[in-house]
C-alpha cells in the first residue's frame, strides 16, 4: 500500500468503535478526505493530542481510491496555543473549519484554500480577528471555488452603484434600483458596501468596517454562501445565541 506525505488541517473527527478515530481533513494534495486513524484513542506515540479540530499537521496517509484513507502518522508543523483560551476564537475558527467543509468537495485539491485556512486560524490564535475578518474569509473562499460576486457594476444595465443596488443571490451579482424589476431574493446594499466589499475582493482591503458595512456583509455572505451550498452554517448560529 502506497503511504504519501502532506501537510493538512483537522476539520473534523470522530470516534469509532472500541479505539478507531475517523478524521476529517483538507489536505494540500488531496483537498478534502476522510481517514481512519486505526487504535487511534490508544496509540500516544502516534496521535495523542493531533487529531482535534485546528490541528495543523504533516500527515502520513495510505489509500488514493477514493474512498476512506488510512492514517499511519501524524506531526504537528504549528500549534496552535491560543485558539481555545476564549470563546471568541473558538467560535471564529470554527467558523473557518465549517466553512471549508460546507464548500469544498471532497479529492479536489486547492492548496490556496489551504493556505487560506492556516493563515486564517493563525490570524485567530494571534488574537486580532474580528468580525469583518470573518466577512473576508467567506469573500475570498466564495472567490477560490467559483462563486465570485460581482459588486461593481449593475448586471442588467451595466450602470454604476455609487447608490447602492440590491444584490441578486440566483445572479451572484447586484442590480440597480430601475432593473431590480421584481426579483425578490436578495439583499438591499449601500454604495459604501459595494465599494468596500469591491476593494476587498481585488486585495484592497481596509478594515475595520464602518458599522453599515459591517451590518449589510453579515446579512449578505454567509446567506450568500448558504444559498450557493444549500448547507446551514451551524456556527452562526451559536455565535447569534451568545452575542458574537
Amino acid at each position: 500500500m502506497t503511504v504519501d506525505s502532506t501537510p493538512g488541517v483537522v476539520l473534523k473527527g470522530f470516534d469509532i468503535g472500541e479505539s478507531d478515530v475517523v478524521v476529517e481533513l483538507y489536505t494540500i494534495r488531496w483537498g478534502r478526505v476522510h481517514a481512519v486513524a486505526k487504535g487511534g484513542r490508544r496509540s500516544k506515540r502516534r496521535f495523542v493530542n493531533k487529531l482535534e479540530p485546528f490541528s495543523y499537521l504533516r500527515l502520513l496517509l495510505a489509500g488514493r481510491e477514493r474512498g476512506l484513507m488510512r492514517l499511519q502518522e501524524a506531526d504537528i508543523i504549528r500549534p496552535f496555543f491560543h485558539l481555545t483560551e476564549d470563546l471568541r476564537r473558538i467560535l471564529y475558527a470554527f467558523h473557518a473549519l465549517e466553512l471549508v467543509r460546507v464548500m469544498t468537495p471532497l479529492w479536489d485539491p486547492h492548496p490556496e484554500v489551504m493556505g487560506l485556512l492556516v493563515r486564517f486560524l493563525s490570524f485567530v490564535d494571534e488574537g486580532g480577528a474580528r468580525e469583518e475578518h470573518l466577512r473576508l474569509l467567506e469573500l475570498r473562499l466564495l472567490s477560490l471555488m467559483g462563486y465570485r460576486p460581482r459588486f461593481d457594476r449593475c448586471l442588467a444595465c451595466g450602470a454604476r452603484l455609487d447608490g447602492g443596488g440590491t444584490f441578486l443571490f440566483a445572479k451572484g451579482g447586484v442590480v440597480c434600483g430601475d432593473c431590480r424589476g421584481a426579483e425578490a431574493e436578495g439583499v438591499a446594499l449601500s454604495g459604501e458596501t459595494l465599494r468596500v466589499l469591491g476593494q476587498a475582493l481585488r486585495g484592497r482591503v481596509a478594515t475595520p468596517f464602518a458599522p453599515l458595512v459591517l451590518e449589510e456583509s453579515r446579512r449578505l455572505l454567509p446567506a450568500f454562501v448558504q444559498y450557493q451550498t444549500g448547507r446551514e452554517l451551524k456556527t452562526l448560529k451559536v455565535m447569534e445565541e451568545v452575542g458574537l
